[in-house]
């Protein structure tokens, strides 16, 4: 394009986000990455203590600071929101944002009730906006390389994966609704999410018996240790480890006929910048290479995720399904409450 010709193209305004909530995620998710995202930019922020607010907006050069979450959302000025709120305030300011018009990135889960994805979904049909939970491991090339090993079948048949998101709780998580039952306190509503949406990603999550089991011997009777199983109809079996009691590992392991496929640290990335890697061990003396590395370019998480929310905003990108959220929630609150109850859940 020639520069008369540039200089009649109309510039593509910055998306302008408010965030809700001044949560501890709040930086890293949002106010730190977004300064790597091309055309977007924090534009004000909503919280019920001011202090706290105009503490975060004086840090990251904030202009406009609200008490009230309803004043954000009434700013003509603002494009998306980002609700960093506890798990049980999720559904409700969804809803709110979303009759606003204003586009919604949300920390996971969704909402906690699956009685609350009706209106969700009628919601977010009824806006001209877009709704995106934000689930920050599902935008990076890691989930499409393991989903490529899978269905190649070059390493045979996937026979088991054993995951591992256990993240010791800093101060117990004492100030904050982790620790709160009736706010989605516990490790498995904070971790699950990941577990469902890399199964999502890479095996799917049709025709799997699941069953959980977690002594709520935590903080006011939260799951502080969680443990589940997916066993698929045609004999893969899929366990999991969440804690926020044991040692630091967060880990993927797939098991195939002639491979092991490890992917370690898969947390990193949400960090900051940093490499993610594939270890392929070779069990089997047919193949030539006995250990194999795929590594990642450095890359953050968070990064990624605004990055993927800015395109499908401005049309770029195709919107992840509302159903592949909702099937999370249903599974979430279904196996949690399994773990209680000693029940099996099927997902067909």
């Amino acid at each position: 394009m020639n520069a008369a010709a540039a200089a009649q193209e109309p510039a593509v305004r910055d998306i302008r986000f408010g965030l809700i909530g001044c949560s501890a995620i709040a930086p890293r998710a949002l106010l730190e990455p977004i300064r790597h995202v091309a055309g977007a930019r924090v534009t004000a922020l909503a919280n019920r203590t001011v202090a706290k607010a105009g503490d975060l907006a004086d840090r990251f050069g904030v202009s406009v600071v609200y008490r009230h979450a309803k004043d954000l959302l009434s700013d003509p000025e603002i494009d998306a929101v980002y609700i960093a709120l506890s798990n049980d305030l999720h559904a409700e300011w969804i809803g709110k944002a979303l009759q606003a018009h204003k586009h919604v990135l949300v920390e996971k889960p969704l909402c906690l009730n699956p009685a609350e994805l009706a209106p969700l979904e009628a919601a977010v049909g009824q806006s001209s906006a877009h709704l995106l939970e934000g689930v920050m491991v599902q935008h990076h090339p890691w989930q499409r390389e393991l989903r490529n090993i899978v269905d190649s079948g070059r390493y045979g048949r996937l026979r088991s994966i054993a995951t591992s998101l256990c993240i010791p709780a800093k101060d117990g998580h004492a100030e904050n609704y982790r620790s709160r039952p009736e706010q989605g306190g516990g490790c498995f509503w904070d971790l699950g999410v990941y577990w469902l949406q890399f199964l999502q990603a890479v095996i799917g999550l049709e025709q799997v018996e699941f069953r959980s089991q977690s002594d709520f011997d935590g903080p006011n009777g939260c799951d502080w240790t969680f443990r589940a199983q997916a066993r698929y109809l045609e004999g893969l079996e899929a366990s999991a480890l969440f804690s926020f009691e044991r040692p630091y590992r967060c880990a993927h392991v797939l098991t195939f006929d002639s491979a092991v496929v490890t992917l370690q640290d898969c947390f990193r990335a949400n960090l900051g910048f940093y490499k993610i890697t594939l270890k392929t061990e070779i069990t089997k003396d047919t193949m030539a290479d006995s250990k194999i590395k795929t590594v990642f370019e450095p890359m953050n998480y968070y990064v990624n995720q605004l990055d993927a929310f800015c395109n499908i905003i401005r049309g770029v990108a195709e919107p992840i399904p509302f159903h592949e959220a909702a099937e999370r929630v249903r599974l979430l609150a279904a196996i949690h409450e399994a773990a209680r109850s000693g029940t099996t859940i099927y997902a067909v």
